[in-house]
């Protein structure tokens, strides 16, 4: 009796326990749980996604605010450029002519047909005279007519086909400043007045020439004057930007 019932126990405990599942495949429930898993670990939560939005909006910002910079950078140093390059062609213009270019065709044999922008107005005539030696500087892609003006004749034999009273303008789309040393003390609207761009809503300004605020004494005393309002379009600001003399 005792014999049997060892042998029975005996059976039972050598009863063979289920197999195990080889490495890598889990039962069913298991997978569902790893699956659950691998999901919460890889994917973002609203904050997350959140933050990262907002790292992207400031990179962006900053970004911008770079190639901005730099874009006005640029444009400053290729007005500098145009400014001196215009005064070289102002110094050959003085060994040819004996003088620099009045700040009016009135002074030319012409006749101003109004107080705008006559200074740069005279220097785009004279410089874009064919006469003894040709044309000293063209500047065409930088030429408009911002007060829509014309002289009566071509009084210095410019080479444009029409009588037009053209200016240049910087970078910045702002119409360049000039004047001639005699005129520095004269305050003759006519000699000072400006409308500095194509903007119907631009009004006009007075510029009167340049003084050194130390000395008051004009910048520049026996040449010219020639220069840009700057990228905020407004003349005596720290932006302004003059000719190398």
């Amino acid at each position: 009796m005792n014999s049997r019932i060892t042998n029975h126990e005996s059976r039972i405990t050598e009863k063979p326990s289920p197999p195990t599942p080889p490495p890598g495949r889990a039962g069913r429930g298991s997978l569902r749980r790893d699956s659950r898993f691998v999901i919460r670990d890889s994917g973002f939560t609203l904050i997350e996604l959140l933050v990262v939005i907002c790292i992207i909006g400031i990179l962006v910002a900053l970004t911008t605010v770079g190639i901005v910079k730099a874009l006005d950078s640029a444009r400053s140093s290729s007005t500098q450029t145009l400014l001196d390059s215009m005064s070289g062609a102002l110094a050959q213009y003085a060994q040819r002519w004996g003088d620099y270019p009045p700040t009016t065709i009135d002074d030319l044999g012409g006749r101003a047909p109004n107080e705008i922008n006559n200074g740069i107005e005279a220097l785009v005539a004279c410089l874009a005279s064919d006469l003894k030696g040709g044309i000293l500087f063209k500047g065409e892609d930088r030429l408009v007519n911002v007060d829509g003006d014309s002289a009566s004749k071509n009084v210095t034999h410019w080479y444009f086909g029409d009588n037009q009273l053209r200016e240049w303008t910087d970078d910045f789309g702002n119409v360049l400043i000039y004047m001639h040393h005699k005129d520095y003390a004269k305050a003759k609207a006519s000699l000072t007045t400006y409308k500095l761009s194509m903007d119907k809503d631009s009004a006009d300004v007075k510029i009167p020439a340049e003084q050194n605020p130390a000395t008051k004494t004009y910048s520049n005393p026996d040449k010219f004057q020639l220069r840009s309002v700057g990228k905020d379009g407004k003349p005596g600001t720290s932006d302004d930007i003059r000719a190398s003399y």
